[in-house]
């Protein structure tokens, strides 16, 4: 069977005529074709194509050639007309016209091939009917070509090869010149790769000459399309990519995952029309039905590698909640939050008096001890869902209220240091068993709208908190606090004067500030019927105290 651009053509007896004049077996009514271009001749049981001397000559599977044989599934080009070589008619889905549109919906698709969820079939059943009809030779050979679809993109992991296979395969199987791979992201469709024969060139703009109106209604109706001159269908008329990339013929299938779909394949001769019949349209929907479920699982394989470079990163300074709940809303939100604007609460832990014991102690013995405070500090700060900002020499710089919001900030962060309190003294108990100098902390806790995101260098980015918020708590720390202290702000107090018993230090003048400040000492938990009824707020500021020096 020699299946032109209109019709098909049955070869009987043992020879025919192939060109543009009325009485050759085989019409083909353009310039392009020489009058009496080619002939057929059945030779030993096989048939022989020849070229008559034509002005253009013929081409077999895209090789200039003065004769040869033909076989099933080979490609003739004469002129401008591509021809498909096919054994039989048995099961061959109807050649469409040079004006033709084959619209296929996804569920005709899915019936056909047995891949419904959850197919039921009866004997009156007229989807079960329409299925007995289908070729089984045909059938077979789309199962031979997925199955090794199927081997071709299971042993690829990363999506950029799982893309570039696709291609390979689209290439492999089917008689397209372009080929273009467009994925869903962000709402819309963006191309992903694109691929023309040699001999095609992109636009000169370096825009991809494909159909945006085609690849739109293959997402938006489900269906695959075959048009077999873009040009001329009427769908399609007020496409003006089509026109400007003066598509021919096209083929549009849509990669289809969990009845989503999350992209197109799209393919296409600018050159011919006709170049696709309907059996193609089935390859082609195949085939991105199993691209869809590689590119779901590349997809897939690259967000758990992502998450887990994201816990690596984090788990320095989140507690596992605070990573469960950051990467949570980096999926909901396409990534984790850039630099903002938000209230939180900062805390500053300093051991008291390290630079001059640490000059006695040996490096190891100076290092378990960091350890060890760092460790109580951890444990206090991840306790209340905290994030460590840093450790500086043998301060702790801790931060509450982000990256996921607790409405209770300044209450966690002075539960913090409570526990971080309770452990230095049960520390210190053990020190005092074997004879080791005390140790004592100096915190400092205050509330205020800051900077919060990842900020640094092209080189190294880390999540931190910055602001004035930060500066006051660390000079609080520094020049108020003493050992044993846990000193908080005016906005900190605010927050948690119903709930701790906290003692009025006074004004302090603090550098970098214009106004004196405020500050307070948490003595303890507000227990029973304890009431803060007997603290009256400082109204006027008195002479401002003297800030310790450093």
């Amino acid at each position: 069977e020699t299946e032109g651009r209109n019709q098909v053509f049955s070869l009987e007896g043992e020879s025919a005529t192939i060109g543009r004049s009325a009485d050759n077996d085989i019409v083909l009514n353009d310039f392009s074709v020489s009058r009496r271009h080619a002939f057929l001749k059945k030779e030993e049981g096989a048939w022989i194509l020849y070229d008559n001397k034509s002005t253009n000559g013929v081409r077999v599977n895209d090789r200039a050639v003065p004769q040869s044989p033909i076989a099933d599934g080979d490609t003739v080009l004469v002129g401008t007309f591509v021809l498909r070589v096919r054994e039989g008619t048995a099961g061959r889905k109807r050649q469409l016209d040079s004006t033709s549109t084959c619209i296929r919906p996804i569920s005709e698709f899915n019936r056909d091939f047995g891949l419904e969820k959850d197919v039921r079939f009866s004997p009156e059943s007229t989807d079960h009917r329409k299925r007995e009809e289908l070729d089984v030779a045909y059938k077979n050979k789309v199962f031979a070509m997925l199955v090794q679809v199927a081997k071709t993109l299971i042993s690829a992991d990363d999506l950029e090869t799982v893309l570039q296979k696709v291609m390979d395969l689209i290439f492999e199987y089917l008689p397209v010149d372009r080929g273009f791979l467009l994925l869903e992201e962000g709402g819309e469709l963006k191309l992903r790769i694109s691929r023309m024969k040699s001999s095609q060139r992109m636009t000169r703009d370096g825009s991809a000459p494909y159909s945006r109106t085609i690849a739109d209604m293959v997402v938006r109706d489900k269906v695959a399309v075959l048009t077999s001159d873009a040009q001329s269908d009427e769908r399609f008329e007020a496409g003006q990519s089509i026109r400007m990339q003066q598509i021919r013929s096209a083929m549009c299938a849509p990669l289809w995952s969990r009845d989503a779909v999350i992209g197109v394949i799209q393919v296409d001769s600018p050159l011919y029309v006709g170049s696709f019949n309907e059996q193609d349209l089935d390859l082609i929907t195949a085939l991105a039905n199993f691209a869809a479920v590689a590119i779901e699982r590349a997809r897939l394989s690259e967000r758990v590698a992502e998450e887990k470079r994201i816990r690596g990163r984090l788990e320095r300074y989140h507690s596992p909640q605070v990573i469960d709940e950051i990467i949570g809303d980096a999926e909901a939100t396409g990534g984790i939050k850039g630099v903002r604007t938000k209230t939180v609460t900062i805390l500053f832990a300093d051991l008291v008096g390290f630079t001059s014991w640490s000059e006695k102690m040996s490096a190891q013995d100076l290092t378990h001890l960091l350890t060890r405070f760092f460790t109580l500090a951890s444990d206090a700060v991840f306790s209340e869902d905290g994030t460590i900002d840093k450790f500086v020499g043998d301060a702790v710089m801790a931060f509450f209220g982000a990256p996921i919001d607790q409405p209770d900030h300044a209450r966690r962060a002075a539960s913090t240091a409570l526990k971080l309190r309770d452990g230095m003294q049960e520390w210190n108990r053990e020190r005092t068993g074997r004879g080791e100098p005390l140790l004592d902390v100096r915190v400092a806790i205050n509330t205020g709208d800051a900077f919060v995101g990842e900020i640094g260098s092209e080189r190294r980015v880390d999540y931190t908190v910055i602001g004035n918020p930060v500066n006051v708590a660390a000079r609080m720390e520094e020049f108020v606090a003493t050992p044993g202290d846990i000193v908080i702000g005016p906005e900190t107090y605010a927050a948690i004067r119903n709930s701790y018993r906290v003692a009025q230090l006074g004004f302090f003048a603090l550098k970098g500030l214009s106004e004196q400040v405020p500050l307070y000492k948490i003595l303890g938990v507000l227990e029973g019927e304890e009431t803060v009824s007997g603290m009256p707020e400082i109204v006027e500021p008195p002479a401002p105290r003297k800030a310790r020096k450093g």
